[in-house]
């Protein structure tokens, strides 16, 4: 059975002070600091730094969602270059992260001497936009009453003029109203919105990164077992033949294909790409691996009391994953690192998709309770 460590510890502190064996992968969701008070920085009303760390990146405060976690440390090239320091040269690294800030994270990560793969996108449909109406707030601004309407919807289930939300049950009673601009300049302005998330949010980044090859590829890779994608494993059916040509004298790129000789297989497994889907949205996406959200049942399995982690990654999801990083059985132990544990999603992940020693870092103490317990009830064969 896999062995796993959880480490109530900051990663930069960790980083600098392990002197144990090296990881042949990492895989992470780490903060995505996406409302932090990064907004404060250079501001004569700015509080002072927090303890620790130097204060450089983290201050007093709240983020997302009021989680004093949701700080800017995944955006800082020192956190990754500790942290490389424990990886086998052509260690492979994925990292979960918001889409408005993937790149001040992807950018730390470069800057601190790893390659930048193409990214993996993980595309739900669950995502919901938090947009702002231009035409409601012109009536604000021209001083008028905008005007409440009945309009139809799922929540329809009685003649109310009154929309009520019942928050024990999730659902509606009433009918639904919504909002109409009564200004003449508010009607121009109908159908406009504004504000960061106006878009449906139904992307996530990964991050792909990998730690510089010291010898050849191979020559890392034989050496120490890490450095390459675990390709085959995660090839998944689409219950029909797939055929598949590969030039026969190495790859082709910028066009320099003509005429060059190729052989063709056929298999139902398709070759994974950087794209995951959440549903079954048919012709042309049948050809992506697909994983929805986690669900609340999932989330909380194996705890006494609910797992208030707002950014839980569903395992499915993170066994796909840690399944694709995972290097060749001969060479075990495998060693997979999860910088930013939570609560242990991608622990989780790692101990399904068979790697036999994980080592979570999880500096606040209460999601590493939660994060032991969890551990605890998918460890049970009977929940693989």
């Amino acid at each position: 059975m896999s062995k796993t460590h959880i480490i109530t510890m900051d990663v930069l502190e960790w980083a600098k002070n392990y002197q144990g064996p090296k990881f042949h992968a990492i895989l992470t969701d780490p903060p995505y600091n996406l409302d932090s008070i990064k907004k404060r920085f250079g501001k004569a009303s700015s509080k002072p730094a927090k303890e620790g760390r130097d204060g450089a990146f983290t201050r007093i405060g709240r983020g997302f969602m009021g989680k004093a976690w949701d700080t800017d440390v995944a955006f800082d090239p020192e956190v990754w270059y500790a942290i490389g320091e424990h990886l086998y040269p052509g260690a492979f690294g994925l990292a979960y992260m918001g889409s408005r800030t993937y790149h001040r994270c992807a950018v730390a990560i470069e800057e601190a001497g790893f390659i930048i793969h193409p990214m993996i996108g993980w595309i739900q449909a669950q995502g919901l936009p938090k947009a702002t109406r231009v035409d409601i707030q012109v009536d604000k601004r021209e001083g008028v009453e905008s005007e409440r309407v009945p309009a139809a919807g799922r929540w329809s289930d009685s003649e109310s003029e009154t929309y009520h939300w019942n928050k024990g049950t999730g659902y509606g009673v009433g009918k639904y109203m919504k909002k109409v601009a009564t200004s003449d300049l508010g009607k121009e302005w109908e159908g406009y919105m504004y504000g960061l998330q106006s878009l449906k949010p139904c992307l996530e980044p990964i991050i792909m990164f990998q730690k510089p090859y010291e010898n050849t590829p191979v020559d890392d890779m034989l050496d120490s077992g890490a450095g390459a994608l675990n390709i085959e494993a995660t090839k998944f059916s689409v219950g029909r033949e797939i055929i598949t040509n590969r030039f026969t004298n190495g790859m082709k790129p910028f066009g320099n294909a003509v005429g060059e000789e190729y052989a063709s297989s056929v298999s139902d497994l398709l070759y994974p790409a950087n794209v995951i889907l959440y549903g079954d949205v048919g012709e042309p996406f049948e050809n992506f691996f697909y994983n929805a959200k986690v669900t609340k049942k999932e989330k909380n399995l194996g705890l006494d009391e609910p797992n208030m982690h707002p950014t839980v990654k569903p395992i499915q999801l993170n066994k796909y994953l840690a399944l694709l990083l995972l290097p060749p059985s001969i060479y075990a132990p495998r060693r997979l690192l999860v910088p930013f544990a939570g609560t242990a999603s991608e622990m989780i992940g790692g101990l399904q998709a068979g790697w036999d020693e994980i080592v979570g870092i999880e500096l606040e103490k209460e999601s590493a309770i939660v994060a032991r317990k969890r551990i605890e009830y998918w460890s049970n064969d009977a929940q693989a």
